[in-house]
């Protein structure tokens, strides 16, 4: 018999938001991959119903960013797949939308927190193995964003900081998570560098993707499988101890200056 790594028992469930490209779409196959049933949420219906991931897999199409949504297709999700003990917070805006701070906050720290709390509600008492995990960036991080030079004129949060702004109290929501969920679930977060995503288009084309490359110990840029690995890895029994913890997932981006 294979030894199974990650030690997700049988009937295992986990809810992806952000499922439809990118890491979320990754993290989605790689759970079913591992046998798990998989709720995938998007705004994106095309590319969302149109992932092959087989009969383990279950779309819902809602916008974590809106309050009233998120209860009624949370419950909606639990009334129809029973407990789901995983929960992998991916959703989240582009760093290329103009927000304001609050808007930014609101859209990545409180959609994350909206779609927790709907989640938690529902666990079952004890919950075992129950295990949250949140999409945060090296922007909050370890990182305050691309140098001015490299962006300007590329509008965004680039122009107010919403972005790492956002990705830093998504981490900071996780340790806080960590300890206020004590016996009810584990909370940790990955941290991306910049990954080859269809969000990011050819980025190496630019100066900013030649810079990144440049200083990146392993020379190359992140995939989407990169950061579904570390994913499944802290959402997985085989982290039962591992908690509160933001891990960066960049190849040794952040550490040369």
């Amino acid at each position: 018999m294979a030894f199974d790594f990650l030690g997700f028992p049988a009937g295992s469930s986990a809810i992806v938001t952000g499922a439809a490209s990118g890491i979320g779409a990754a993290t989605a196959q790689m759970l079913c991959e591992a046998g798990l049933t998989v709720i995938g949420v998007d705004i994106d219906a095309d590319r969302l119903h149109g992932l092959d991931l087989g009969p383990a897999f279950h779309p819902h199409v809602f916008h974590t960013g809106e309050p009233e949504t998120v209860a009624t297709h949370m419950a909606r999700i639990a009334a129809e797949h029973g407990p789901i003990l995983h929960l992998v917070n991916n959703a989240g805006p582009p760093s290329s939308l103009p927000l304001t701070i609050e808007e930014g906050l609101a859209q990545t720290a409180g959609s994350v927190q909206r779609v927790t709390a709907a989640w938690a509600v529902a666990l079952p008492e004890p919950a075992a193995h129950a295990s949250l995990v949140n999409v945060a960036s090296v922007a909050g991080a370890i990182a305050g964003g691309p140098p001015p030079s490299l962006v300007a004129g590329r509008g965004g949060a680039a122009e107010n900081g919403w972005y790492p702004a956002g990705k830093a109290a998504i981490a900071g929501m996780t340790r806080w998570h960590a300890v206020s969920a004590a016996g009810r679930y584990r909370a940790n977060a990955v941290a991306p560098g910049i990954t080859r995503t269809p969000r990011l288009g050819d980025i190496t084309a630019g100066a900013y993707g030649r810079d990144v490359l440049a200083r990146t110990p392993l020379g190359r840029l992140g995939e989407a499988e990169d950061m579904a690995r570390a994913i499944l890895f802290l959402l997985s029994p085989a982290a039962s101890f591992v908690n509160g913890q933001t891990l960066v997932v960049d190849g040794g981006g952040g550490l040369a200056f």
